[in-house]
């Protein structure tokens, strides 16, 4: 039975290693569409959009100019 056994390892991990080399292969079409709602109730998200706006609004033209 060991015999047996050390013989379907051997398949089963030649198999895996032909899988783990391909690509994988994916039939769907890409479309943007597809992410719209992925990160609603999402309160990480949520915090980054605000920390980003906040971020926009800071910053202005009078702002950049002193920088420069």
């Amino acid at each position: 039975m060991s015999h047996t056994l050390e013989k379907r390892v051997t398949e089963l991990e030649k198999k895996v290693a032909a899988l783990s080399v391909q690509p994988v292969r994916s039939n769907r079409k890409k479309d943007w569409r597809r992410t719209i709602g992925v990160f609603r109730n999402d309160p990480e998200f949520d915090e980054a959009v605000r920390l980003g706006r906040e971020y926009r609004e800071s910053q202005t033209y009078a702002k950049e100019i002193a920088g420069s």
